[in-house]
Order: structure tokens, then sequence, then C-alpha cells
């Protein structure tokens, strides 16, 4: 009979496993386990360590002893795991100081940033421009109309009552106007007598002409009787204002136009002779 002796067999890899119902070597034997599905919590590992220190971990906070096992379980001795872990809290709280610090620089740049716009926003303000949302304008002048002698900004006034204080102040100016063209130039149409004192009225150089002009129109559409008996005019000047004022009637001209009659005749012989006799004081 042969004996088998039993062989202590290192570094075997099984391929393949199978189940016979006659085994060559009926002691050959074979672990096998069933995976644990279960969702119970896993013993812990047994690691190697001193009382003490078995006794430290379980007095620490579970998220520390659980980050002390990590270690341990990548070769660590505990010592080590807690040096690690120290390491890496130290180096945690290095990069939220930094953090921090970064966080408080911002804070005072935001504090000097608002400071500067602040005061950028008064200079502008108090130099007369207006901030918008995406512009920075001028601000528009004042406007002022006069009412019961009172100087009163137009920005403060509703729309319809600064129309009427508008239309009231058109009006008077334009009656003041009217009544210096009157006075001034009564013998011109009043709309162009109005037009020459509103641009000359303060040059007096041309309102002197334009005086003697109307004092000129005045006395040429005045009735004077200057003929004698024998129907003849006394003087030369007296006959062509009379030919001018028989041209405006045959024409139907305004008494404005006097200066086209005036014009009309004076292109004729008769009216060029008379001209040069008025001049010669005949």
């Amino acid at each position: 009979r042969r004996t088998i002796v039993p062989n202590l067999l290192k570094q075997l890899e099984l391929e393949e496993l199978s189940l016979v119902d006659r085994p060559a070597n009926a002691q050959a034997m074979v672990s096998l386990y069933k995976r644990d599905n279960s969702e119970e919590e896993t013993m812990e590992k047994a690691y190697k360590m001193t009382e003490d220190q078995e006794k430290n971990l379980d007095n620490l906070p579970p998220k520390v002893r659980a980050k002390i096992r990590e270690n341990m379980d990548k070769g660590m001795s505990y010592d080590e795991a807690m040096k690690a872990m120290h390491d890496e809290d130290m180096k945690k709280a290095d990069e939220a100081t930094a953090e921090e610090l970064e966080i408080e620089t911002l804070k005072a740049s935001e504090v000097a940033l608002k400071e500067e716009n602040e005061r950028l926003r008064k200079s502008l303000i108090d130099n007369g421009y207006v901030i918008k949302a995406d512009t920075i304008e001028k601000k528009a002048e004042p406007e002022y109309v006069e009412y019961d002698g009172e100087q009163i900004n137009k920005a403060d006034i509703p729309a319809p009552i600064l129309k009427a204080l508008e239309e009231a102040e058109v009006a008077k100016a334009d009656a003041e106007l009217t009544k210096r063209a009157e006075e001034a130039l009564p013998n011109f149409n009043i709309d162009v007598a109005k037009t020459l004192i509103a641009k000359f009225d303060t040059d007096e150089a041309v309102m002197e002409a334009l005086k003697g002009a109307d004092a000129v129109f005045g006395e040429s559409m005045e009735e004077f009787g200057k003929s004698d008996a024998d129907g003849n005019f006394a003087t030369a000047q007296d006959k062509l204002d009379a030919l001018v004022k028989s041209y405006m009637d045959e024409n139907k001209l305004k008494k404005s136009q006097y200066a086209v009659a005036y014009a009309a005749v004076a292109k004729t012989d008769e009216g060029k002779a008379l001209i040069n006799k008025s001049y010669k004081g005949e």
C-alpha cells in the first residue's frame, strides 16, 4: 500500500476548481467563502497598537478615528497616522489662513474702491454733471420764466402751467416790441417796424437812419396843399412826392411800399430831373 504524504503548496494559483465524485487526493482541501453582502458594519481590522493607543483612539471623534484608521490601512503605525493627520490639518489651516487673508485684502480693496467712487460721484455732481446708468452728462443750465416779477425755474413748473406762462411771456414781449416800433417808426408797416427794432434797437446809427426814412415816408403821405393858384408845385420835391403818391394809388401799393414807388419814379426821366432839382433846393 502506497503512503501519501501531504504537502504544503505555496504560491499556488488555481485556474479552475471543479467538484468531482472521485477525488485523486481525498485529503486535498480548498476553503470556499461566500461573499458577505449584508449592510451590517464590517468588523474593525485589528491594528498593532498599545493599550493606551487603543484607548486614545476610542476617545477620539468618529471622523478623526476613521481618518487615523485610513492612514494605518496604508501601512502607517499609530504614531505615523496621527502625525500625517496633524500635518494635513496644519496644511488645511495654512490654506484657510491664506484664503482668509486674500478675502480680507479683497474686502479692504472693495471698501477703498467704494470710497473713491463716492468721492468721484460727489465731485461730478458738485460740478454740474448728471450721472446716469451708462453715461455722464453735463447738467443743463436752468431756464427761468418770469411770473409776477419773480424768476421761476421752468423745471419746477407743471407742463400746462409752464406753457401758459411762456405764452404770456411771449405776448408781453410782443406787446412791448409793438409799442417801441409804433413810437420809433410810426410810418412803417408794423411787422416790418418790429423786425427792424428787434434787430437794430441798440444800434444808434442805424436807428437814426431808420427814423429819418420814417419821417420822409410820413411827409410823402400827407396833403400839404403845396401847389399855387395855377396848379404848379412850389418845389421839385413837392412834385416828386406827388408823383410817388400817384404811382402808389395807380398800382394800389400799401403805405409800407413807399420805397418801391419811389424807386419806380426815380427811374423815369422826369423823376431823375426832379431829384436833381431837389438836391439843388429848387
